[in-house]
Parts: structure tokens; sequence; C-alpha cells
């Protein structure tokens, strides 16, 4: 209830939506950090708390920062500073104890893969010393960066180990891992899952997706491995997205030396906000859960036994299939609509060269059978629409509407008139929608 009355004071107004996206964590998540990391222990006030929060999800400059907060610019500087510095250094959610709630077999029964470790890079300012700029630039993202590696749990995307900031253009990825000692505390059974730049150095604690040799391809086994291991090891890029959601991670006007105590600040977030809103769930995915439950109904047909089936788990849901033909966004669809043949509506009976030009454009269209086929009435033209009763009582579309909608998709009403309403009967509800568009935007300019 404090941080809720604090939060109305300075916002004005509350409610959970809202102050997630103020201050980047939900409601139960910021209660648990501030009764953890807030009062007599650390000497952190909760409104201190909550305005290192708001710097590390919003990113404000000093005059906008002290505004919300009702204080001069600089107090606010020094109360966001001191807050980091002192919650940053009590902070202990990352553990690497973490990775012992889920693994995934690996080269046998004698081996797990425990952790999936990979790097990002942040960026940061310019230095001013051109030595310094070398080290720090990335040619692979084009800019001056900070980079940082972690570890999360194979399964469950809970943060296990974070290094130290590096310059991004002078180490690599595995040079982290060894000069931090990644490795070092694991047993001698475990693996580390990561992508394809550490399987160059051929080391046996990482666990790496097959290669293509040179001349040659995968085999059908060696893919649907690389498929089932790339479904784990992107765990670690859903906890890189998380974080990259806090403004001061993807922007940076700071010296670079405090960029380091904000990036473990907000890694210690991320693992707060896993404990409420997990990544990934252990349990069955529903394919499995179906498999194992149509065995138990076998199995209880032959014994003559009840069966037991046990109860499906909410669980990550799965990456689709791919197929031939991608999914097609809103605009695609509209210009897929928009590609189709120009023609002209002609109620009743029609004649002259507009519409001898709209059958011809539309003659592939018609099929044997349909109301506008010549076969089913020689006397009638594919143009031609005798009764618009009959056309609204078969299609459930009348004239008025058909004209409605020439403004917005003329050429859909056009074709759904001259192929008898089939497409515009398809599109039915997508007319509607885009009618009811239109007259929104109305309404606003007006």
């Amino acid at each position: 209830m404090k941080n809720q009355r604090i939060y109305s004071h300075y916002f004005n107004r509350f409610n959970e939506s809202a102050f997630n996206s103020n201050l980047g964590l939900s409601l139960q998540e910021c209660c648990y950090a501030v009764d953890k990391y807030c009062g007599q222990r650390t000497g952190v006030s909760c409104l201190d708390f909550l305005m290192a929060l708001h710097f590390a999800w919003k990113y404000p400059k000093g005059h906008y920062g002290g505004t919300i907060w009702k204080m001069c610019r600089q107090k606010h500087s020094e109360k966001v500073w001191r807050t980091l510095s002192i919650v940053e250094a009590f902070m202990d959610e990352i553990k690497f104890e973490n990775r012992l709630k889920s693994a995934i077999f690996m080269d046998g029964p004698d081996a797990y893969c425990s952790m999936h470790t990979d790097s990002s890079d942040f960026m940061i300012n310019r230095p001013s010393d051109s030595a310094e700029a070398k080290k720090h630039y990335t040619y692979k993202r084009r800019k001056f960066a900070m980079r940082y590696a972690i570890a999360v749990a194979a399964n469950t995307g809970d943060v296990c180990w974070l290094s130290s900031g590096h310059p991004a253009g002078s180490i690599s990825d595995l040079n982290i891992n060894r000069r931090e000692g990644l490795v070092e505390g694991l047993q001698f059974f475990e693996r580390v899952g990561a992508d394809g730049a550490y399987l160059c150095r051929r080391d046996p604690m990482y666990k790496c997706p097959h290669r293509k040799p040179r001349g040659g391809e995968l085999t059908e086994q060696q893919i649907r491995e690389n498929d089932a291991f790339g479904n784990y090891r992107s765990i670690v890029e859903n906890v890189f997205a998380r974080v990259k959601q806090f403004a001061c991670m993807t922007r940076w006007r700071h010296n670079r030396e405090r960029h380091s105590i904000v990036a473990r600040f907000v890694f210690q977030l991320i693992q707060i906000k896993q404990k409420f809103r997990p990544i990934r769930r252990l349990g069955l995915s529903k394919k499995e859960h179906e498999e194992l439950a149509a065995a138990n109904w076998r199995a209880a047909e032959l014994h003559g036994v009840p069966a037991i089936v046990p109860e499906a788990k909410r669980t990550r849901r799965r990456p689709r299939e791919r197929k031939n033909q991608p999914r097609l966004g809103r605009r695609r669809k509209a210009a897929r609509i928009a590609r189709m043949p120009r023609g002209e509506i002609k109620i009743g009976s029609g004649s002259g060269d507009d519409a001898d030009e709209a059958d011809a454009s539309c003659n592939s269209y018609i099929q044997p059978g349909d109301p506008l086929s010549s076969d089913t009435d020689s006397g009638s033209s594919g143009r031609e629409i005798a009764n618009d009763t009959a056309v609204e009582t078969d299609y459930g579309i009348s004239e008025d509407r058909i004209k409605a909608t020439r403004g917005r998709a003329p050429r859909m009403a056009k074709v759904g008139a001259l192929l008898g309403m089939r497409a515009a009967s398809l599109h039915g509800e997508k007319v509607d929608r885009l009618m009811r568009r239109k007259a929104r935007r109305n309404r606003r300019k007006t």
C-alpha cells in the first residue's frame, strides 16, 4: 500500500498496467524488491527505490526526472545514483545454484547441459581517448558498446551468472567466460550450451550446434538435433530481450564507469521479474501430454484398470512450424486485395464498353455453377444481377453495402459483384471492420 500511495501521489493515478509501464515492474515485483532491499539494512527509502526504477526504465533527462519527482535536477541525480550503487551491492538474486533447478541431458546419460550462455553489446558514448574508442568499437554492430555475458538455466531461464562489462571490440565471448571463470564451478558431467562461435575452439565444456562441413551437408539427424537445441538455447535471447526493454540499456549518455552499476542493477531486476513471470515453466507440452494420455488409456484398456491422466501444465508456447507460405500481416493482406483484378459494379441490365472490359477481366474467375455463370442461365450475362433481394438472401450482402465500401475497398466490392458476391461474402467481416475504422477516422478529424 505504501508503494501504491507514493505512486499515486507522483503520477496522479494508479492501476497495475500504468505501474508496469512507468517503472518496468509489476506491483507485486516492486513490493518484493522494496521489502527485501529497502529499510534500515540498506538505508534506502521506498521513494528513492522507485526513483531508481523509473530512471532505469525510462532513462529521463535531469530536468524531466526532477519535474516528475518534484525536486531540483541535482538532488534527483544524487538520490538516483546513491540508490543504484547501494541497492546493486546488496542485491543477490543472481546465484550460480539456479542452474540446478533443471537440466537437459546431452551426449549420453553421463553429461547434461545445465546452462546456456551468450553475450550482448550495449551502446555507450564514444570514449574521448582514441585507443579506448578503438577497444570499444564493434564492427558487427557499428557502434561503441560494452559487452556483458550471462548464463541462464537451461529450462527455466533463471539468470545464474553475470560477467562484468568488457570493451565490445577487444574481447570475444569465449575469452570473457574464461577470464571470469564460468566453467570452474561446474561438475565434471555438466555442459554449457552455446552458439556456433564457441565451436571453433573445440572446448569440451561447451555444447554447440552442428556446423555444416566444408563442401558437405548436414544429415537429417543433425538438422533435427540443431532444431531441438536451438529451441532451448533461444532462452538466452529471451532474457536479453527483457533487458533491452529498459531504456538505459539501449542508449547511454553518462560515463562508461557507471554503466556497469546500472547494468548489474537491471539484470538483478530481470531475475526478480523471472520469479513472478517466468519465461518458461517446467512441464509437459501439449503434444507430450496427449501422447502420454493416449498411452495411459491403451494400458488401462489392456489391463482393465482405471487410466491415470496427468493434468496438463501451462508451458512455453512452442515455435510454429515453418511452412512454404509465410504468415501475412495486415498490410500484406491489404496489398493482396489491392492486386485483385479491377472491374465495375453493374446492377440490373448493364451494357457498354466498360461492362465488356469488366467481363473480360474476370471471366477466368467465374466457375460453372455460380449464379453469374453462363452455364446456369443462358439468357443472363456475367455482369447482370437481376434480383437484389435474392443476392442479399443468398450471400448476405446488399447493393447499399457494396456502394458504401467503394471509397475504402472498391476493388474488393467490384470483384465481389462480378463473381456472384463470392469474394465479398468471404470478406464480409473484413468489409464491416474497414467501414467501422473509416467512421472512427472521420470522427477523429472532426
